[in-house]
């Protein structure tokens, strides 16, 4: 698309939808969505390519990607541009025109983009994937759509989810689901008084839900064990850097985690029951420090 035509369609998104939020998207020529300057958005980027491109054995061209609650649809643009077959989900309406209008100037048929709630998520409706990412979207949901949401991740995933989150440093309240506990916090979401317009234009919140819950860790690593990964890693490299506040953007309630789904080993060299039956994180017990050398 040339350079006159993109920066007219630009406008009219603008006009029509308002500024770009969040997702600084090189539409060529030197035209950007937000600023030719940056804005950190690329560090946390590069952190999920990364990883994708050190689990996934795979070329580009033969990983199916799906970008969940995708925003502006920045993630979902640069995997397709890698060469990934992509969908991406996002609720609004506003969202969904930044990532269309971005995917047409850049020429992506490889990419869709797709106006769903997440929370529709299912294997027969949109297949299965080697990579899920979710990014930014779980601790907007409240119980129990974050569990049934968790599971239709595993159900759609064949190999690698990604989850950018907030977690709780609190166990504050308590969920029971299938026969075991879950802990975190709950967190406002919208206020009484919000219309269902108001939450439309809340691009930062969630699509309906008044409150949502924050996992703590130890919940959070419980429950990607119950619905299907047999292994869950968090990401310390590459670094992600906030340059507005310029330091480490490594908070300690959020970080990028990596959820393998593979298949679950059986110990050969221990008790049948231990190794029938894995370890699941403590909430509130101590857990048993060592001396050096035990």
């Amino acid at each position: 698309m040339e350079s006159e035509i993109i920066k007219l369609k630009q406008q009219e998104i603008i006009a029509e939808y308002g500024e770009w939020t969040n997702h600084n998207i090189h539409l060529g020529n030197g035209i950007y969505t937000i600023s030719n300057q940056g804005n950190g958005s690329e560090n946390k980027v590069r952190r999920i390519l990364q990883i994708i491109a050190d689990t996934i054995n795979k070329p580009w061209e033969k990983v199916r990607v799906l970008d969940l609650a995708c925003l502006e649809g920045l993630y979902a643009i640069e995997l397709a541009l890698q060469g990934a077959q992509v969908v991406g989900i996002e609720g609004r309406k506003a969202n969904i025109a930044k990532a269309n209008f971005a995917k047409h100037s850049l020429g992506l048929d490889n990419l869709q983009f797709i106006q769903d709630d997440v929370r529709n998520l299912s294997k027969a409706k949109y297949g299965s994937f080697d990579v899920v990412l979710c990014l930014g979207i779980l601790y907007h949901l409240d119980v129990p759509d974050a569990f049934y949401f968790l599971e239709s991740i595993a159900e759609v995933c064949e190999n690698l989810a990604i989850a950018d989150t907030h977690v709780s440093m609190n166990a504050e309240k308590c969920y029971l689901y299938k026969d075991q506990k879950y802990w975190g916090s709950s967190y406002v979401e919208h206020s009484a008084e919000a219309t269902p317009e108001d939450k439309e234009k809340s691009l930062w919140a969630s699509l309906d839900n008044p409150t949502s819950f924050w996992f703590t860790r130890y919940s959070f690593y419980n429950l990607l064990a119950a619905v299907g990964f047999t292994s869950v890693y968090e990401c310390h490299n590459p670094p992600v850097i906030n340059y507005e506040r310029k330091r480490l953007n490594q908070e300690t309630d959020r970080n990028t985690f990596l959820a393998i789904k593979g298949k679950q080993i059986t110990l050969k060299s221990t008790a049948v029951e231990t190794a029938q039956n894995p370890a699941k994180w403590p909430e509130k017990a101590k857990l048993i420090q060592t001396k050096p050398g035990n």
